[in-house]
């Protein structure tokens, strides 16, 4: 019988600092994705800039590298829509290309890439009132520039979350373990 409250305890410790990781997890995932709010902007405060392609030679498509470079010292917001967009013209109809709508101060190489297009197509884009495009003939891009990884930003979110569903598996294991008494 004096096992059972000690088994209750450590029950309701297990508990409790499931719901205590559950909680710190989504605190800080708040955290992290939170920031000073930029402005929103209706022309671009900069330039963009077509910084290289990579090349695909055994079919000829080719993939557009965008950058940006935003003078002065405010971020500025320029949603995905009619004011930020990707345009093609030639071969490839449609491509993936998730546009940068959060624009910081400096220069800023391959903060997005474009699908894989056709070597006879030409891929712009049309930001905040101005735009620049890529061909098949511009630079390829070097070693030096390293792509955007891809996602939304909420990967360490996903990561804190496992971790508190992790935390509360570990705690009915030990619970059924527990009950099972000693083998």
């Amino acid at each position: 019988m004096a096992g059972k409250p000690a088994l209750l305890r450590r029950r309701g410790v297990a508990i409790t600092a499931g719901a205590v990781a559950l909680i710190a997890a989504v605190v800080t995932a708040l955290v992290l994705n939170s920031g000073p709010a930029a402005a929103t902007w209706k022309t671009l405060n900069g330039t963009p800039t077509c910084d290289c392609v990579l090349k695909n030679s055994e079919d000829n498509t080719y993939r557009a590298v965008f950058g940006y470079t935003v003078g002065g010292s405010v971020t500025g917001t320029i949603a995905a829509g009619d004011n930020n967009q990707v345009t093609l013209a030639g071969g490839t109809t449609a491509t993936e290309a998730d546009v940068t709508t959060k624009f910081k101060p400096g220069t800023h190489k391959a903060s997005f890439a474009t699908g894989w297009v056709s070597a006879t197509t030409t891929v712009t884009w049309k930001v905040g009132g101005k735009s620049v495009s890529a061909t098949w003939k511009r630079p390829t891009c070097g070693n030096d520039v390293s792509l955007p990884a891809g996602g939304n930003g909420s990967g360490p979110l996903i990561v804190l979350a496992f971790a508190g569903v992790a935390a509360v598996v570990v705690a009915v294991w030990r619970r059924r373990r527990a009950a099972a008494g000693p083998r």
